[in-house]
């Protein structure tokens, strides 16, 4: 009989990912995808997904292709495909992107800016 597989974990393979002992201050800059579970306070700059899982807690600016929050945000956020912002978040700041998704239960004070196309990055 075949062994049992666990379920596609994605952060297996995240570039980066930071567990929720990390206590990181600083600037990425990168192609990976990445995870934060702890507490990040900075800037990251990916061209790879970024999530800020339930445990996350992070301060700061977030540019990525896509953006998933799950935890604590407080910042800018710039998802150049889509954001996502699940029923456990809690996010403050301002959220730009094309695409948004927001699950009944998150807990937003934030200004979101949604254009009808892409919209350039503001750090390009």
């Amino acid at each position: 009989m075949p062994a049992k597989r666990s379920p596609f974990d994605y952060r297996q393979t995240a570039g980066f990912f930071f567990s929720a002992l990390a206590n990181v201050e600083g600037q990425i800059r990168e192609h990976e995808d990445i995870v934060i579970d702890g507490t990040y306070t900075g800037d990251i700059f990916t061209n790879g997904f970024c999530e800020i899982s339930e445990n996350g807690k992070f301060h700061g600016n977030i540019e990525a292709r896509n953006v998933t929050l799950l935890g604590v945000v407080d910042g800018e956020v710039y998802g150049k495909d889509s954001i996502v912002v699940k029923k456990s978040a809690k996010v403050r700041g301002v959220l730009r992107t094309p695409r948004i998704s927001i699950d009944a239960g998150a807990q937003i004070d934030a200004r979101i800016k949604q254009p009808s196309q892409k919209i350039e990055a503001p750090h390009e």
